[in-house]
């Protein structure tokens, strides 16, 4: 009896674990968010930061050319025009990138982004997706 009491505790507490991980994260208040998804990335930067989404810088700039998560796939080309909210990058696959903002409010916001960026062949990486992060 003992041990399916404990067995009951542990279940419980790991299914809790799992359900706070996932519960999706809905802020009450934020700055505007205006629907950027299939936006090249550099559009839809640009509509963020006029919304009052600021880059949240997530790599030192010292160690940035080093950094495993952002040296590979659009990462580099990134990181030189400046989008210090890069987080990573994917040097295969579908060349997917994850950018943080914050806002005024305190809240995170993950962009992520799929495709090559090649400007010289007219070929830019989208916006695939917006979640609100939580601690």
């Amino acid at each position: 009896m003992k041990t399916l009491l404990i067995a009951s505790l542990v279940l419980s507490i790991a299914t809790s674990m799992y359900l706070a991980e996932t519960k999706r994260c809905q802020p009450g208040r934020h700055a505007r968010l205006f629907a950027i998804t299939e936006l090249t990335y550099s559009r839809a930067r640009k509509k963020l930061l006029a919304a009052g989404w600021q880059p949240l810088q997530t790599k030192s700039f010292n160690e940035a050319d080093e950094d495993p998560d952002i040296k590979s796939g659009n990462g580099p080309l990134f990181w030189k025009r400046g989008y210090v909210e890069l987080e990573a990058s994917s040097g295969s696959g579908v060349a997917a990138c994850a950018f943080l903002f914050k806002n005024a409010y305190g809240n995170h916001l993950r962009v992520t982004t799929a495709g090559e960026e090649l400007p010289k062949e007219k070929a830019y990486a989208r916006v695939t997706g917006v979640q609100f992060v939580c601690d």
